[in-house]
């Protein structure tokens, strides 16, 4: 298996000043770790895909009042890295997890073709200034009609879609991540989001096992929106969104068994942003 969306934020922090390191932090021995975890979990490849909003280089992206907290990393030291330990024969791609924010097109189109990136994903976390899947907002989904919730999140997330920057739409049923469930029929937000994916060429959708680690407590995405993708011949990413390395390849034989059961018999791997499927197993 192939485990492509996690994040490192809790090992090493790029670009913070010298003096808040850690002592002695080697960034190349988490490189590390995280390689020997996915080995010992099954999984013989790994795209580290840190959230965008966490570099200095993003900071027009994200001027949320929280911005000044989380943009502290540097992007070419994060890119030097992943690179440096894909030489020294590591199985880690060199990814980002671009947060898709409406109205800053122009800074996501930047960032994506100004790096060397083996893989990027498009993600969807922001309704105008509701993080839906911040706990600290979590008492705004009582303000607000849940199904509504879900068509304003797919409009945004076709428009991601639609950007043509992406090579996998991560955790594409998000939405869901509070455990709040439509009450009506979004068969059609289903549909249309597939649609999308299928008319930009090579685009794929994540399957993902970290909802099981979430309050919803189920698998991204839900079958009939997997299905639907199934049938225009979409391709799949497999990922556990893993912030700790003990969470690498994490509930994979689920992720497995939704895969096969809507007819994937292959996931994608990515080299430069070129595909290359590789079996499921």
């Amino acid at each position: 298996m192939l485990d492509y969306h996690m994040h490192v934020e809790n090992y090493y922090p790029f670009g913070r000043t010298p003096d808040s390191r850690p002592d002695g932090t080697d960034p190349m021995d988490t490189m590390r770790r995280f390689a020997a975890s996915a080995a010992e979990h099954g999984v013989r490849e790994i795209a580290i895909t840190e959230h965008v909003y966490h570099f200095v280089q993003a900071r027009d992206i994200v001027d949320r009042p929280w911005s000044d907290e989380k943009c502290f990393y540097d992007m070419d030291e994060y890119v030097d890295l992943l690179q440096s330990a894909r030489r020294e024969g590591l199985p880690i791609k060199t990814g980002i997890e671009m947060d898709y924010i409406e109205g800053r097109e122009p800074v996501i189109e930047r960032i994506v073709d100004g790096y060397p990136w083996d893989f990027v994903l498009g993600s969807v976390h922001w309704i105008g200034d509701w993080g839906f899947d911040l706990a600290s907002m979590a008492d705004e989904w009582d303000r607000r009609s849940v199904d509504q919730a879900y068509r304003d999140y797919f409009r945004l997330l076709g428009q991601a879609v639609q950007t043509g920057c992406f090579d996998s739409m991560s955790h594409p049923d998000l939405i869901k991540v509070m455990g709040h469930m439509p009450e009506g029929d979004i068969s059609d937000l289903y549909e249309t989001f597939a649609e999308q994916v299928s008319g930009q060429e090579g685009l794929c959708v994540e399957i993902s096992s970290a909802g099981f680690r979430k309050p919803v407590g189920r698998i991204y995405p839900e079958r009939p929106l997997l299905e639907a993708c199934a049938r225009r011949g979409i391709s799949i990413t497999t990922a556990s969104d893993a912030h700790v390395v003990e969470d690498i390849g994490r509930d994979f034989d689920r992720v497995r068994t939704l895969a096969e059961s809507c007819g994937y018999g292959e996931a994608m791997s990515f080299d430069g942003r070129r595909a290359t499927p590789v079996p499921i197993a």
